[in-house]
């Protein structure tokens, strides 16, 4: 282990610095998790097919075990997207061999997150409770809530209603817990608005929404002037912040837009040189310094994975053309040490 400060410690005074962590290898990240985190968010052990394969049917295994480590190592736990059109079974949208009717479908929410918390309440102090249900491009001729939310199952069958029955579940079953949307794509100007539109009907519905969650994927480079007024634009909805999915790729360094990525793009890919590992930490450096400017409204930065040996971005391409490559996108390296950023983001807390 490293000898210098823990990283959740120097961030006290701004906000809790968590991970995300799963149930087959968090045993191995213990120490790392224990010096410089203070949250930790479950990658997939929380969703319907983890929990809930089929109606009725509970399987608390896999979660009681990340649940069960952060208790021992005395973290609380951002809980992750009860509600997502991925990773959730054909059962709820169906009743028999017919379409499922919308109040079924809130009658299994309901029963779905009921369970959640009387199992998991009293260690969460946030849920995730609807992840990703807005758009990413409008479809030609799209008008209404058509313009506005993913073509899901979940919305084809209900309208935006399911939305609106998740967060009053989730405020009946979870009372002491913040409730989040979460997003990714969460600083594009068109789709920003569409989630603010979300947000402001959830309000308008006498929903209880305590926050947004902003999930900080980066593929391409950050464009830092739209981060900041991302942040002002939620934070004005009278929102708290977190991040909640942050992670670099090797792209995200090379100083320009990569999508689709040139063929130069693509053998400096996977190539995967020192450079190009390192401008991710100044990617890091510079990201934590716009978070720590809004630390009045920024209360946790979480990465998507604790160290480079396991991320889901070594199996996620981008774009069609681009390679599966070993990716190097967060704090820690693949021994679980600590990158040379870290002690700089540490030394930039004082």
């Amino acid at each position: 282990m490293s000898n210098i400060l823990s990283l959740a410690k120097s961030y006290e005074k701004y906000f809790k610095i968590g991970a995300a962590v799963a149930a087959h290898n968090i045993e191995s990240y213990e120490d790392v998790l224990r010096e410089h985190f203070n949250s930790v968010t479950p990658e997939n052990e929380m969703k319907y097919s983890e929990t809930e394969p089929e109606e009725g049917r509970f399987t608390f295994e896999r979660t009681d075990k990340i649940f069960s480590t952060a208790r021992k190592l005395g973290i609380k736990v951002r809980a992750h997207a009860p509600v997502w059109h991925n990773q959730t079974g054909g059962w709820m949208y169906k009743d028999g061999d017919h379409d499922a009717s919308p109040e079924l479908i809130y009658q299994r929410i309901d029963a779905h997150i009921k369970a959640l918390c009387e199992r998991y309440n009293d260690d969460v102090y946030a849920w995730d409770v609807v992840n990703e249900a807005v758009t990413d491009e409008v479809e030609d001729g799209a008008q209404g809530d058509a313009a506005i939310y993913r073509s899901s199952e979940y919305f084809k069958l209900c309208g935006a209603d399911f939305i609106t029955a998740a967060f009053r579940a989730m405020d009946k079953y979870s009372p002491n817990a913040q409730l989040f949307y979460n997003d990714y794509n969460e600083c594009d100007p068109k789709k920003r608005e569409r989630i603010v539109r979300l947000i402001k009907r959830l309000k308008e519905q006498g929903c209880r929404i305590d926050g947004m969650g902003m999930q900080q994927h980066y593929f391409s480079c950050p464009d830092y002037d739209e981060l900041k007024r991302s942040i002002e634009v939620y934070a004005q909805l009278g929102l708290r912040l977190h991040i909640t999915e942050l992670d670099v790729s090797i792209m995200a360094g090379f100083g320009h837009n990569v999508f689709p990525p040139s063929e130069e793009d693509i053998k400096r890919l996977k190539a995967s040189s020192p450079e190009d590992i390192a401008r991710v930490e100044d990617i890091y450096l510079k990201l934590f310094e716009i978070y720590r400017s809004y630390s009045d409204v920024i209360d946790c930065v979480t990465t998507w994975g604790v160290a480079d040996d396991y991320t889901w971005m070594d199996g996620f391409v981008p774009h069609d053309n681009a390679p599966v490559v070993k990716q190097y996108p967060l704090l820690f390296d693949i021994h679980h040490a600590p990158k040379a950023c870290v002690e700089k983001l540490i030394n930039a807390a004082k």
